[in-house]
């Protein structure tokens, strides 16, 4: 028998919508459904918590993430800071220690979107949005179509 034990996970938690709820446990435990949620890759995670520790937000402070009609290519990203608890149009995910905010509507243009920030080149410095959904994109990336 191997020495290492294989990690034991439960299930994820889900809502009625079956959308996670974080509160499950094992290493996937903040992870929506295929296909669903907002997830924030650690690197974006980091700089999310950088911003609200130096803008003086409270720790609870969640990352609201949307589409709107609009840009080049019919939607536009939007990201911004919500103070607030969420309503009964939000979905809430938890991602790398991150509060994300989705509105329902939202969330049907982008479920399952992956959001990275890429530093790597001092022109193109910001969050990077790898959305399954979209069926193309402009050249900036804060724009796309369905």
């Amino acid at each position: 028998m191997s020495a290492e034990k294989a990690e034991k996970t439960q299930p994820e938690k889900r809502d009625s919508e079956g959308v996670g709820t974080g509160k499950g446990e094992g290493k996937d435990a903040d992870a929506p459904l295929s296909g669903r949620g907002i997830t924030l890759t650690e690197k974006a995670a980091q700089e999310v918590q950088r911003i609200i520790q130096e803008q003086n937000y409270p720790p609870d402070t969640a990352l609201r993430v949307g589409a709107k009609g609009g840009g080049c290519s019919g939607f536009s990203y939007v990201l911004d800071f919500d103070h607030n608890p969420k309503t009964e149009f939000d979905l809430e995910y938890q991602s790398h220690g991150v509060r994300v905010l989705i509105d329902k509507k939202s969330e049907f243009f982008m479920g399952g979107t992956v959001i990275d920030f890429d530093d790597s080149n001092l022109l193109n410095r910001g969050f990077v949005f790898k959305n399954p959904k979209a069926q193309g994109s402009c050249g900036c990336g804060v724009s796309f179509q369905v």
